[in-house]
């Protein structure tokens, strides 16, 4: 299956964010999150979560992520080149810390709400 980029949505998620589907199957999806604004570092991270597993690779720019396990929050500065692995119904979030900042999101199983719209 090809997934031709004329033919991609981008859908605004809030007013600093985008994403983009990039391709999808057989209980794998990956997705482009891009960030127009950096935030300052002490702006609180608002946390989500969902049954999918995730890997997050960061594409371009900084943030800061954060994960919470049972027993502790985990947050860490990443940038260009780091990757973070989050488990299924774990809260985490993020904040950009740098203005175009991008994230190349894979979840298993394929995210059915970012079809949803399209």
């Amino acid at each position: 299956m090809f997934f031709e980029k004329d033919a991609m949505t981008r859908t605004r998620v809030d007013e600093n964010t985008w994403r983009t589907v990039l391709g999808y199957g057989e209980g794998l999806m990956n997705a482009l999150i891009e960030f127009e604004k950096g935030v300052p570092a002490d702006t609180p991270i608002s946390y989500h979560q969902h049954e999918h597993v995730q890997t997050t690779y960061v594409l371009a720019g900084a943030f800061k992520f954060s994960i919470q396990y049972p027993d502790h929050t985990a947050t860490k500065v990443v940038q260009v080149g780091d990757a973070l692995y989050f488990p299924g119904n774990y809260p985490h979030g993020c904040i950009p810390l740098t203005a175009g900042a991008k994230l190349l999101d894979s979840f298993t199983p394929v995210r059915a709400d970012f079809l949803a719209g399209e």
